[in-house]
């Protein structure tokens, strides 16, 4: 397990969920121009939406609306969960791809979460309840203290709502621990995303397609 960082360059920027300044690793990151990229693995409980759990969910134009692949990207739990690979999007990845093992799924903050669905934490934790969310607890740094945070293995609908809402404000993953995460009983290599930044020019080609 490490604490993800790169050097040389480092800046201060706020973390979105933090009135102190974090400091963080600018970094440049190579083209992947024509390399698949990845699928993520989400997990969710069936016949259960947002709608019907009484979570108010800030929706974003443009953005799917149906779970799609094949069988072999879909599996059903004894639980009534249901784990799914969903396409991870290229913005998104140009942090992420700097890992020396590939990533397979992502976790975020419950107040992450919160921002995303636009209410609060206790509602999120309520929602993690009705919906049987995988929480895994771990400890990151704040400055000089270290302390506990809860990380969500989300569901299609928060996946959807982080990779569009960091493309439309041009964020990238700034800080997050990289980890091996149990989820239905394979130990498989996370990213725990705790910090965000502005993507620049040299976070990879993004820019040059624009």
């Amino acid at each position: 397990m490490k604490a993800t960082s790169y050097e040389p360059e480092k800046a201060v920027v706020k973390d979105d969920h933090c009135d102190n300044p974090t400091t963080v690793t600018g970094v440049t990151v190579l083209s992947n121009r024509g390399e698949k990229l990845p699928m993520l693995i989400s997990r969710y409980l069936e016949h259960c939406d947002s709608q019907k759990c009484h979570l108010s969910v800030t929706v974003l134009p443009n953005l799917p609306t149906t779970v799609t692949g094949s069988p072999s990207t879909v599996t059903h739990h004894h639980d009534g969960t249901v784990t799914v690979l969903l396409p991870v999007a290229e913005f998104y990845w140009r942090r992420l791809r700097m890992s020396k093992r590939k990533i397979r799924a992502v976790w975020l903050t419950v107040e992450r979460v919160a921002e995303l669905m636009n209410c609060s934490t206790r509602t999120v934790w309520r929602y993690i309840k009705r919906t049987k969310m995988i929480v895994h607890k771990e400890q990151i740094k704040k400055g000089g203290s270290k302390i506990m945070k809860s990380f969500l293995l989300t569901d299609p609908a928060i996946y959807r709502l982080e990779m569009a809402d960091c493309e439309s404000r041009g964020l990238v993953p700034a800080e997050f621990i990289e980890t091996g995460v149990e989820i239905d009983g394979t130990m498989l290599n996370s990213a725990l995303i705790y910090t965000y930044r502005t993507a620049t020019a040299e976070d990879g080609d993004y820019y040059e397609t624009l």
